[in-house]
């Protein structure tokens, strides 16, 4: 966002790499197995092969782990299921746009949508939502190891790896409850105070259930950034945080000379372009209000706006007309009467 030393990510801006970024022509498919027709050590074996996933010690510390293999994540009572591309035939995004001479970025929907929230709202919904939404956007994260061909012994069928379902459901939970916060910010909610919780040993946010020790006797001197029992200044910083985390080693900077040389950042892999956008969002580059018709959120670019599209407008206004007509005549009858 912006330090003494940094650059404000205002003057900063963003692009989408559409060498990087891709979705399965005939879609994906919830499966039992990483590669279905494999054994998970084969694929295992493989994909150390390919690129090694133990260190000298022996341990293991590759985030494939995480993404093929449910290695270190939270296990549930749900049999574990895999998002697999239906073929080995994939096509890239065709996220930049131009209007006029400037470059636009980050539009994988209309203008104005928010990708990071409808990627959120799916802590709502199913696996068939989840699937719905990988056939739309492609895999979270695509590795070099998504690009090694199984072939079925029996069928002669290509077949490449695919993403953990439970995976992708912690990576939802975790920026579901971070855009929850984010909209206790925005709204000064009172409820924030009961989120962001201060005590003798620190600050604990409290998501949903868990409690996440934010400032603890290790870190106690960040405390003197705030008033005490101030409740916005540690939530943003948690969030911004949280984006960190996530946005480390995944933004590559290139200087475009088709776009007067100027400089921007282009996200690696599509989880990268979903917590970019909620760093946008945080960092005032854009501002997301829900839509009084439709109850979408959208990109609200002007501060009276309060509907996504004329189409929600228009209908909005036929309702209230259509409420006042039907107010009228009941008036009418009252009079009769």
């Amino acid at each position: 966002m912006h330090n003494e030393d940094g650059i404000s990510l205002r003057d900063i801006r963003i692009g989408a790499c559409t060498s990087l970024l891709s979705v399965c022509q005939d879609g994906y498919f919830l499966s039992k197995t990483p590669v279905p027709g494999f054994d998970n050590s084969e694929v295992l074996a493989r994909i150390n092969e390919c690129q090694p996933l133990t260190s000298i010690d022996g341990s293991f510390k590759s985030e494939i782990l995480n993404t093929v293999f449910n290695i270190g994540l939270n296990k549930t009572d749900d049999r574990p299921l895999w998002i697999v591309p239906n073929s080995i035939r994939h096509r890239r995004y065709d996220l930049l746009k131009k209007r006029g001479k400037q470059l636009m970025a980050l539009e994988l929907e209309p203008p104005g949508s928010a990708l990071h929230r409808q990627f959120a709202s799916l802590i709502k919904k199913d696996a068939r939502d989840i699937l719905k939404f990988a056939n739309k956007y492609g895999l979270l994260k695509r590795h070099p190891v998504h690009n090694l061909v199984f072939r079925n012994r029996n069928t002669g069928q290509q077949l490449q790896l695919g993403e953990s379902l439970l995976w992708w459901k912690e990576e939802i939970r975790v920026l579901a409850k971070c855009l929850q916060l984010w909209d206790m910010v925005l709204g000064g909610d009172k409820e924030l105070k009961n989120t962001v919780l201060w005590h003798r040993d620190g600050i604990t946010i409290r998501l949903g259930n868990s409690d996440v020790p934010f400032i603890s006797r290790a870190n106690m001197n960040l405390l003197d950034r705030w008033s005490n029992g101030d409740a916005k200044g540690p939530a943003l910083y948690y969030l911004s945080l949280e984006a960190d985390r996530r946005l480390l080693n995944a933004l590559t900077p290139k200087l475009l000379p088709s776009q007067n040389s100027e400089i921007y950042l282009f996200p690696d892999n599509l989880l990268a372009t979903i917590w970019l956008m909620f760093l946008l969002e945080i960092s005032g580059r854009t501002r997301f209000i829900q839509c009084h018709s439709c109850g979408e959120y959208f990109d609200a670019r002007d501060p009276r706006a309060r509907f996504c599209s004329t189409r929600c407008r228009m209908r909005n206004y036929r309702k209230r007309r259509t409420r006042k007509s039907k107010g009228r005549k009941k008036v009418k009858e009252d009079e009769r009467v």
